[in-house]
């Protein structure tokens, strides 16, 4: 049995090593300051697993729905969300070219947009994504349907006909190419029709290209959006290319944290869509309110005054698109005011040698000549081998002027023009027949 003198030395060198596992004291705010960074980093990873909105479910399944609403008020890019409902559905229709788009009213229609797993579609891509914007009374909602998993996609595609189902029409961006074929394939997997393509629809893609491509790098949205309405994405956006992978990473991992960007970006979409269609919808309804529809002079200065706004921050060349689009749909008092507001700036000499030949034709077939010979004389003023505008002025002189030294002069110069080519079919077929209109002109004066 042990001495007390050699149990009092064990004892003391159990309590040393019972000090040496214990850790050192901690301050109290060191405490709460790890307690609180802890609570950040659980809040994270729920954030992280958590999407926004909330479930809904039904007799079919359940998805999930994210719910926006927007005073008409609110204002993105350069105008309010109202400004669409202050456009004449009849320009719409003429975009659309469905004249049902005139009496159904831009209130009732759907701005649509859907975010997919690949962007070729196809009947093995999935729509795991449509936001559904439109106005309801004094609001804008924005109802977002989202898969959690393939599994719900019946359930969500039932809630999206019937809310689907009141509108009149759709507005979308390359949606007759992507968006409803797409929605179309899976309603008829599912076993439901959904009609989209028998309302009318307008694409917005349709009309942007008619004024920008050509000046614009791309018409793609995001394109627009930044070069023409100065709209700019937060860092939040991702770019659409990488929303399929990032898809199935969401189904992988279940952590929703990128599916955020995704959502923020098919919402940005459909707001930038109604801003777009308020604006081309204003551009394209350009009026002349003169009573006869014509300016009184080429540099008339009430000339801007005529036009909206949206006009008058076009660029020439945009003018120039927005002109022949309306000569081709015959509203030509529209075409000339165009026409005219494109060459009072500056144009390249080819656009310039578009504007003025477009622009004198129009007046020709109106029978307005004399006002077509400045537009054909400023033309053959830089022309150096087209002899259209000179024979268009030896026309002019001999028929409707009855001035033959005149007809005769800018016939030779057409002579001469066409002298100048390089030899072949095409300069003898043209030589042998301005040669034969100075022979009778010639004749004529004698």
């Amino acid at each position: 049995m042990p001495s007390a003198d050699l149990r009092t030395r064990l004892q003391r060198i159990r309590l040393q090593k019972v000090k040496r596992q214990l850790p050192p004291s901690v301050p109290a705010e060191v405490l709460t300051e790890r307690v609180e960074e802890h609570r950040t980093k659980q809040h994270e990873i729920e954030k992280r697993a958590a999407l926004p909105g909330g479930e809904v479910v039904t007799p079919l399944g359940a998805y999930q729905l994210i719910e926006n609403r927007y005073p008409l008020d609110f204002v993105h890019g350069p105008l309010p969300l109202a400004a669409l409902l202050a456009r004449d559905p009849a320009t719409a229709a003429r975009l659309a070219r469905n004249d049902a788009l005139a009496g159904a009213g831009l209130r009732s229609l759907a701005f649509l947009d859907t975010e997919t797993t690949g962007l070729a579609g196809g009947a093995g891509t999935l729509v795991f994504l449509v936001g559904i914007g439109a106005v309801e009374e004094d609001e804008f909602i924005l109802r977002q349907y989202f898969l959690r998993d393939p599994g719900e996609e019946e359930a969500m595609l039932t809630a999206l006909v019937q809310d689907l189902a009141p509108r009149t029409g759709w507005v979308t961006f390359n949606g007759r190419a992507f968006d409803l074929p797409l929605l179309e394939t899976r309603l008829t997997l599912n076993r439901q029709r959904g009609a989209l393509g028998q309302r009318p629809h307008l694409d917005l893609l349709m009309p942007a290209r008619k004024l920008y491509q050509g000046r614009l790098a791309s018409c793609s949205l995001g394109h627009i959006e930044q070069h023409v309405l100065s709209i700019l994405r937060d860092q939040e956006d991702v770019p659409g290319a990488l929303i399929p992978q990032m898809y199935q990473d969401y189904l992988r991992t279940r952590d929703a944290s990128e599916m955020h960007r995704v959502i923020y970006h098919n919402a940005i979409d459909i707001l930038s869509m109604v801003t777009l269609a308020a604006h081309l919808l204003e551009v394209f309804a350009t009026k002349v309110e003169t009573p006869d529809s014509k300016f009184q002079t080429p540099n008339s200065k009430a000339e801007a005054a005529h036009l909206k706004s949206a006009i008058k921050n076009l660029k020439s060349e945009d003018l120039l698109r927005l002109a022949r689009w309306h000569d081709q749909e015959g509203r030509f008092a529209e075409a000339e005011s165009a026409y005219r507001l494109a060459l009072k700036d500056k144009l390249d000499l080819d656009a310039r040698r578009e504007s003025l030949m477009r622009f004198a034709g129009l007046l020709k077939r109106q029978e307005r000549r004399a006002e077509a010979v400045p537009l054909w004389e400023q033309w053959a003023s830089f022309s150096l081998d087209d002899p259209q505008p000179c024979v268009e002025l030896a026309k002019y002189y001999e028929w409707h002027a009855v001035d033959l030294p005149k007809a005769i002069e800018w016939t030779e110069r057409a002579l001469k023009l066409v002298s100048g080519w390089p030899k072949g079919w095409q300069r003898d077929e043209a030589l042998s027949a301005i040669r034969h209109r100075l022979e009778r002109l010639k004749g004529k004066d004698r």
